[in-house]
């Protein structure tokens, strides 16, 4: 489009500012990047985006990770798989071996079970029309990737910042100051601070 666009003396600015956008965020323009991985979850795991953004080329590769993730979830749940059978000193080995090889086919038949359900439900979840946030009420294992990738923990960072630029005015002598003026306050410090570094 710049190509073809009447631009003659502000080209090499657009040219520059594109390929600076795709060396900086090429991890958000190439979706097969490692580092884009949190950000396909967190997108595919919102109601509202699910696959709606995805470019054709990269719906089938987000997707996987989507499953995998699904999958990594639930069995991040599950607690290791017990056993309750015990087996008696006396018995021969014949025996120890085949309740072993009984128990492990249960547990793969499980595993199966457990993958194509956990499928099921991720596939159910993406082609659900519905993109309100209630929808994540029914996919119990989505709700925990919702969570997990779409949440973060606060900080107070932003406050301590604001306030610590307060000086006097954050002073028990001036704790009955109402909010308004408390506000006009805290402006004209900033502003006399960011004033006396130019």
């Amino acid at each position: 489009m710049i190509n073809q666009s009447t631009y003659l003396h502000c080209r090499p600015l657009c040219f520059n500012i594109i390929s600076s956008l795709e060396k900086r965020f090429d991890y958000i323009f190439d979706l097969k990047k490692v580092k884009s991985k949190s950000f396909i979850l967190s997108a595919i795991s919102h109601p509202k985006f699910k696959q709606s953004w995805i470019p054709n080329r990269y719906k089938s590769y987000c997707k996987q990770i989507f499953f995998d993730e699904c999958y990594l979830i639930n069995t991040d749940k599950e607690a290791v798989l017990n056993t309750d059978e015990n087996v008696d000193s006396d018995n021969s080995d014949q025996e120890f071996f085949q309740v072993l090889s009984e128990n492990c086919l249960d547990v793969d038949i499980d595993i199966q079970s457990n993958h194509n359900c956990i499928n099921a439900q991720a596939m159910e979840y993406l082609n659900s029309k519905n993109k309100d946030f209630n929808v994540l009420n029914s996919f119990p294992i989505i709700k925990k990737m919702f969570f997990k990738y779409n949440t973060t923990l606060p900080s107070s960072a932003p406050v301590e910042r604001l306030f610590s630029s307060g000086s006097q005015i954050m002073t028990p002598r001036r704790n009955r100051l109402n909010d308004k003026t408390f506000e006009m306050l805290l402006c004209c410090r900033c502003q006399n601070l960011n004033s006396n570094h130019f």
